[in-house]
């Protein structure tokens, strides 16, 4: 810390806090305070923008109107708003006052003296600037000269080459009409071949596809013979297992409460309408099962235990 720094006093000053006097009543106090925690709640800052008593004080330096911080509001009002308290406050305020008064000319004495700094400082940035300023016009000035001089020399150079070019041009024209012929055959010379070896590209580009929707078509019907030949086991497996519990059904005795029903206990449909079981005799209101032969009905549980499809 500058030894030559005036300390903010430890004590605050609560009536300015709250922007009150020392005279003020109760009522003003809780009516400072509401006004003040709502305008310094966080809900009314922006993201990140909320600060403390330390950090507020620290912005003080600039803040001409030294306006309190949440924190410092709520002290304030809870030491004004006890009666003991702010009496030992009022006893002790005549001194702070002063303090805080020495407090805040100081820092404004600090505010001005930066401002002054700054002032200082960017009029010597701007001396320098012109200064830079002014050397470059002049090195760009003796830079223009210079390039003057080297577009006047390459000119005259020009010149020469130029003649000297038109004295050659003719010399060469019967070279270039030469060199142009023969780039011209092998210009046509490559062009055919590039022809050629396109069409081959294309020729063996078309085989190729062809041989692919050949395969493609052979894998096809061969995948068809086999989901045939898959689907015809499974119907086989599946009529095996039908015979065979068609059989054990005709070799057990029916159990008490069937029906005459001797058809093959399978494939029942789900049909909606009211029924009764022939199995169990429960009364089906919405829907049952029924025999595709007969039309005997069944309850989900018979049909689940008498007919195994």
């Amino acid at each position: 810390m500058n030894p030559f720094d005036l300390p903010e006093p430890k004590i605050s000053d609560y009536y300015t806090d709250l922007g009150l006097t020392q005279q003020a009543s109760f009522r003003d106090i809780k009516l400072a305070f509401i006004k003040l925690a709502k305008k310094h709640h966080p809900d009314k800052k922006a993201p990140g923008k909320s600060i403390d008593a330390q950090d507020f004080r620290k912005a003080s330096l600039q803040n001409l109107t030294n306006l309190p911080s949440s924190t410092q509001i709520r002290e304030a009002f809870e030491c004004l708003s006890d009666e003991a308290k702010r009496a030992a406050y009022d006893a002790l305020y005549f001194d702070l006052q002063d303090q805080w008064t020495s407090f805040r000319e100081w820092q404004e004495t600090q505010r001005k003296d930066k401002e002054q700094k700054r002032a200082d400082e960017e009029q010597r940035a701007a001396r320098e600037r012109a200064e830079r300023e002014k050397k470059v016009a002049e090195a760009e000035k003796a830079r223009r000269m210079e390039v003057d001089k080297r577009a006047a020399r390459e000119k005259a150079e020009r010149e020469r080459i130029k003649a000297e070019r038109a004295r050659q041009a003719e010399e060469r024209s019967q070279e270039a009409a030469r060199r142009a012929q023969e780039q011209q055959e092998q210009a046509a010379k490559e062009r055919l071949r590039k022809e050629k070896e396109r069409e081959a590209e294309e020729r063996l580009e078309a085989v190729a596809r062809k041989i692919r929707i050949e395969q493609e078509r052979a894998a096809q019907e061969r995948l068809k013979i086999i989901l045939i030949e898959e689907r015809q086991d499974a119907i086989r497996r599946n009529w095996a297992k039908m015979r065979e519990v068609a059989e054990r059904r005709e070799s057990e005795p029916a159990p008490l409460g069937s029906s005459e029903c001797a058809h093959p206990h399978f494939g029942w449909p789900r049909k909606n309408g009211r029924a009764s079981c022939v199995f169990c005799g429960e009364a089906r209101r919405k829907w049952s099962f029924h025999c595709p032969e007969c039309n005997v009905s069944a309850c989900p549980g018979c049909k689940y235990k008498y007919c195994v499809y």
